[in-house]
């Protein structure tokens, strides 16, 4: 059997360890309990992160995902390196950013969530994809608790609806052929809880499975040096 062709990155940037603003957590799935595998078999761990526009680290990290945006967008805009765009879609290159307005959805008369309303603030959606491929040790989000302990995952409580948390993730540029557009994924590694708000369901009894999170980029397999990691 011939030996499987290695396709060249798509950029000579490499994908950061990144920390997250300070921002609230929605629909909080990252214990094992509550991996995701109707949509996705493979299995994933998802978390909807929320904040002000106006706060100071949202600020922040909007712009190290921006330089990194801009730098891969300098790349395939070139002649050089390994990425390979025909003038023709160079003219039409977009970029995608991997936040969005918040909203909260809400059910309509025939008890589907069809209903909008957007809230002012903004939102991200890190994700573990492929959860079932990773080996032991990587196919886990590790939470961390008060003193940067982390917490063992049969012991961690489940993380409702406005808990503060920040989050660490591997970002990584890609390039979307079909659709011409170059982004960043948000790999989910870690979470570490300023403020618990234990998960309970609701009265009317909406679980996580009622709902699908926001329609954001997620995370992909990554490999990386251990000195470009961040602590919280």
């Amino acid at each position: 059997m011939a030996a499987a062709i290695k396709q060249p990155k798509p950029f000579k940037i490499k994908g950061k360890h990144i920390v997250s603003f300070l921002g609230e957590a929605e629909w909080c799935k990252v214990l094992p309990r509550q991996m995701e595998t109707k949509f996705t078999p493979r299995g994933q761990f998802s978390v909807n992160v929320v904040t002000e526009p106006t706060a100071a680290d949202w600020h922040d990290f909007t712009a190290k995902i921006s330089e990194m945006l801009d730098t891969a967008l300098k790349e395939a805009m070139g002649d050089e390196g390994d990425m390979k765009i025909p003038p023709s879609k160079k003219k039409t290159l977009t970029v995608v950013y991997p936040w969005k307005d918040h909203v909260i959805k809400e059910r309509d008369d025939d008890g589907k969530y069809t209903i909008e309303t957007e809230t002012g603030k903004m939102v991200i959606q890190p994700k573990m994809k492929d959860v079932l491929d990773r080996q032991p040790g990587k196919n886990r989000v590790q939470i961390i608790g008060a003193g940067n302990i982390p917490i063992p995952i049969d012991e961690a409580p489940e993380i409702g609806n406005g808990s503060k948390i920040k989050v660490k993730m591997f970002v990584n540029p890609y390039y979307m052929p079909t659709t011409n557009q170059i982004g960043v994924s948000l790999g989910l590694e870690a979470i570490k809880v300023y403020e618990l708000v234990e998960y309970s369901k609701g009265a009317d009894g909406e679980d996580f499975d009622d709902l699908d999170g926001a329609d954001l980029s997620g995370g992909s397999k990554h490999s990386a040096d251990d000195s470009d990691e961040l602590d919280f």
